[in-house]
């Protein structure tokens, strides 16, 4: 009898870009984020690539579709607007089982407006089911507690890390010491507490508490993270993969399939790039 294998498309990093300054952004860090874009990124990050993933995923038949944050280059409300219309149609194959966690460009200032573009979007994407302001939190999906968090903040112009406040560590740290209700539990955040070559990231982009969050993987806390914020993928496994990196579908049209296969308790990971099986539809 063949394995049920539960299916997992997981993306990152399409960082969404517009260069408008109808919410200001002349003397902040989004006026860095836009030259950047202009003067190294914009041929490189191809926006069509989402719309050709939607393609490719239908094909895939995934049970859930994870997007591990970035959405947007400086997190205007057009960005955010952009990006949701760019969705629709992985939004439309995924039924309503789609999971989005914040990344440090979604969460680029402290500005009103931004923010509450962050708020709206998250909202709607994960299906109306909860606030960011909940975060951290468990959601059971098959046989799988995704637990989603969010350690997006806004940071000086030289920084792109991320830090869990007091209060959600707290939280998080329980939640992962409860029992699982599952055979797998699986992480959602954004930035990853290794890199390709298992080493720690620098401070300018690191996670304040990586090294608490390894030692909580250590004691089977939880089975895998998933991640982005590094834009090539790579996948850690010890001896399942533990740290799984989407990179960017826009700029190196990656994604990971990851197939859960409750039988063997066993975890099953491949990265994907979207040229080889677009050309094969």
């Amino acid at each position: 009898m063949p394995q049920s294998r539960y299916r997992i498309i997981h993306f990152s990093d399409p960082h969404a870009a517009l260069c408008s300054f109808r919410h200001g952004g002349f003397f902040d860090k989004r006026l860095f984020g836009r030259l950047n874009y202009l003067l190294r990124r914009r041929h490189a990050f191809r926006a069509e690539r989402i719309q050709e993933a939607a393609e490719v995923f239908a094909a895939l038949k995934a049970d859930i579709v994870v997007c591990t944050g970035d959405l947007t280059t400086v997190g205007d409300p057009e960005e955010f607007a952009l990006a949701e219309r760019l969705l629709e149609p992985i939004l439309e194959l995924a039924h309503g089982r789609f999971f989005y966690i914040p990344g440090n460009h979604d969460a680029y200032i402290q500005n009103k407006d931004c923010r509450k573009a962050l708020e709206d979007t998250f909202f709607r994407l994960n299906g109306k089911s909860f606030q960011l302001q909940e975060l951290p939190l468990r959601q059971i999906a098959g046989p799988t507690e995704l637990i989603l968090c969010n350690a997006a903040r806004p940071s000086p112009v030289y920084s792109s890390s991320g830090a869990f406040s007091n209060a959600d560590w707290e939280q998080l740290e329980a939640l992962l010491h409860d029992p699982k209700s599952t055979p797998f539990r699986l992480l959602l955040e954004h930035f990853p507490t290794l890199d390709a070559d298992a080493r720690p990231l620098s401070w300018r982009r690191r996670l304040n508490q990586a090294p608490e969050l390894l030692q909580l993987q250590q004691e089977n806390c939880f089975d895998a993270l998933l991640c982005g914020h590094i834009h090539q993928p790579f996948v850690l496994e010890a001896p399942q993969p533990r740290s799984i990196c989407a990179g960017s579908l826009t700029l190196h049209e990656s994604f990971t399939i990851i197939d859960l296969i409750p039988e063997t308790n066993s975890i099953e990971c491949t990265i994907q790039k979207l040229s080889p099986i677009h050309s094969q539809l």
